[in-house]
């Protein structure tokens, strides 16, 4: 009998789901994920789209760039026709500041070179939905100010003109009357930033300032967040051991927060989030 109830006992931990303790949804597609979302959020005008950025050793077949296009864009089409990405569209200040900034943002960044060619098929595809494009406004000298004096990127000084950038375009354009998708990294979106990174949300910013009417999307692929350090302090990681080929997992931090775990690749960027003995993620 002892012999039985420990094998139970056993059996038990073995088929613990961390993931079960966290409240989410799940859905068959991102497609029907994102319209849940944008069907319960009312009033927005902001939709402040954050991603994982991928780096060359954590890729994945189609970036989180790659899917927004060619999955999500679609459905904010109706909701807004302007579009902020998060990048400097106008080469006008092309100089040897601006080359040495550019290299060593991709050496700290290690961003695979398809970034680039996913950004132009946004831009490509959001002109065939009459979507405009806009960049991130930028003077030559506020493109130098980012190198220190010995010819450094301040990272930091960086993170924060992008911010101020972002938070800059998005407000002349709400403030026009129009309502906007704003497209860049996921720490800037944060509506609910942790106290450190307050000053790098552009989202959290114009929400206290319009009342409202910001909502934040965070796209997460698996197999690009896997690898990542940062994401196992995140509230949400333990859902990354739900994520599937079939599987969408939505988690709302808050009102109008949002995290979508998209479709994996396999099951074994779920491993990471998985307690050592778990078999692997179960089916819907």
């Amino acid at each position: 009998m002892r012999g039985v109830l420990v094998l139970a006992f056993v059996s038990a931990c073995t088929l613990y789901d961390p993931a079960a303790e966290i409240p989410h949804r799940e859905f068959r597609g991102t497609q029907s994920a994102i319209g849940a979302i944008l069907d319960e959020a009312r009033g927005t005008h902001v939709y402040a789209i954050g991603e994982y950025h991928p780096t060359r050793t954590a890729i994945a077949r189609q970036s989180p760039l790659a899917r927004f296009t060619s999955e999500i864009v679609e459905l904010l089409e109706p909701r807004a026709q302007h579009l902020i990405v998060e990048a400097w569209l106008d080469d006008t200040c092309r100089s040897a500041d601006h080359d040495s900034i550019q290299m060593q943002v991709l050496k700290v960044t290690n961003r695979p070179p398809a970034q680039a060619s996913d950004l132009q098929a946004l831009i490509a595809a959001s002109k065939s939905m009459r979507i405009q494009t806009h960049g991130l406004p930028m003077t030559c000298i506020e493109h130098s100010s980012v190198l220190d004096g010995h010819g450094r990127v301040d990272f930091l000084r960086l993170l924060l003109l992008v911010t101020e950038k972002l938070a800059d375009t998005t407000k002349a354009m709400v403030g026009q009357g129009r309502d906007v998708i704003v497209y860049g990294g996921a720490l800037h979106n944060d509506l609910y930033p942790n106290w450190p990174l307050e000053d790098l949300s552009y989202a959290k910013q114009i929400q206290q300032e319009l009342g409202g009417g910001v909502l934040e999307i965070d796209l997460v692929v698996p197999e690009i967040v896997a690898p990542m350090a940062m994401v196992r302090r995140e509230p949400w990681f333990p859902l990354l051991g739900r994520a599937a080929p079939d599987r969408v997992v939505v988690w709302e931090r808050g009102p109008n927060s949002y995290v979508v775990i998209l479709p994996a690749q396999d099951l074994e960027a779920a491993k990471v989030a998985l307690p050592a003995g778990y078999g692997g993620a179960t089916p819907i």
